[in-house]
């Protein structure tokens, strides 16, 4: 892969968040911070660096890792960056930040350029804050709906456990009464079945969903992980952490990364390798 042939970056805006999600990587399954964790957001320079180095990208994708790319106090300056190309613009966030205001603003920044914003909700209120934790479901309805009602494209995101996936129907319905352009199911991949009261510390369960959803793919025990199936090589991308080091994928995170495309392109991504098999064999 060249960096002519990169149609697709992932950009890790900041690795700060408001909310406890067990599991996620930057916390000890939902209750206080992990050690060494280094709060930052991405340096403006290095992500201009890197998209004038992919001259044919599609799509630049800021995206969660540690943390919210909204939460990133340049996420505007990242945001004027990204429309400098031709390339679709895709947000992840759990939406319970900023107010009705900024989404308003950021639906006219977005008023001319292909994007969508994806809305980590899951479930209704009271439900979706089990594995949510620290976010307000009824902010994050907010503020969807200020951006949706200024002309912003938005994705209702879905994550089922067996705590949520009563919600499913209703979920769906909702959000076409709000006017969520689409629904998407997606799959937890945060497996562990320990989770944390992120203000007490008391443990509780965090069950997968007991029906295997259609559009979920689950993982199976293999050696090998097909070139289809591993992002960096289907949608030919690469993945920037908030430091402004690169890597395959989020997968990886700050292991291994490098300084610029050139020296991530030149390496060969090992299919074999543990990380990938446990994260996207199948």
């Amino acid at each position: 892969m060249t960096p002519n042939d990169v149609k697709w970056i992932q950009i890790e805006a900041s690795s700060k968040c408001n909310a406890w999600c067990p599991m996620c990587s930057r916390n000890k399954n939902g209750y206080g911070l992990r050690d060494n964790l280094v709060e930052e957001d991405v340096p403006t320079e290095k992500v201009q660096q890197a998209i004038e180095k992919l001259p044919n990208l599609e799509m630049i994708e800021f995206c969660g890792n540690l943390g919210d790319p909204v939460i990133a106090k340049n996420f505007l300056e990242l945001i004027a960056v990204a429309k400098t190309t031709r390339a679709k613009i895709r947000i992840h966030t759990n939406g319970s930040l900023r107010t009705e205001e900024w989404w308003t603003n950021l639906a006219k920044e977005l008023a001319n350029v292909e994007h969508d914003i994806w809305f980590g909700l899951d479930g209704l209120a009271g439900v979706h804050e089990i594995y949510r934790q620290g976010t307000s479901y009824q902010k994050i309805i907010d503020n969807a709906t200020a951006f949706i009602q200024a002309g912003g494209t938005a994705v209702w995101q879905f994550i089922p456990y067996a705590h949520n996936e009563h919600q499913i129907k209703d979920c769906l319905k909702l959000s076409q009464r709000l006017g969520f352009k689409r629904f998407e199911l997606v799959k937890g991949f945060r497996r562990d079945q320990q989770a944390r009261h992120y203000r007490t510390g008391e443990p509780f369960a965090l069950d997968p969903p007991t029906t295997i959803h259609r559009v979920m793919r689950m993982p199976k025990p293999n050696t090998y992980v097909d070139p289809n199936n591993c992002m960096h090589q289907y949608q030919s991308s690469v993945f920037m952490n908030s430091n402004g080091k690169l890597n395959y994928c989020c997968f990886f995170g700050r292991k291994g990364s490098v300084n610029n495309v050139e020296e991530l392109l030149y390496n060969k991504v090992d299919l074999t390798r543990e990380t990938c098999i446990k994260e996207c064999g199948s």
